[in-house]
């Protein structure tokens, strides 16, 4: 099955980066795309417990070897 293109509206995940100090980890995120620059390239609104906040310019990433993902990156969220 193809991977399916980002369009605004869709719910994707985004990598937290976490701290430098370890205080908090890199964590998944629900987002939604706000707007579309490429098939890898998208703008978000990013919930998070603390609030929302709007990232531009984020780049899709694919799986490291562990299966984790790049902080600062989306990826589809995976089927459960």
């Amino acid at each position: 099955m193809p991977e399916p293109r980002p369009s605004v509206g869709r719910i994707v995940h985004y990598v937290s980066y976490g701290t430098p100090g370890g205080e908090y980890t890199s964590q998944c995120r629900a987002a939604i795309i706000t707007a579309v620059h490429g098939q890898f390239l998208v703008d978000l609104a990013v919930l998070n417990p603390e609030g929302m906040f709007f990232n531009r310019g984020v780049t899709h990433g694919e799986p490291k070897a562990d299966g984790s993902y790049e902080g600062g990156s989306w990826h589809w969220p995976e089927r459960v």
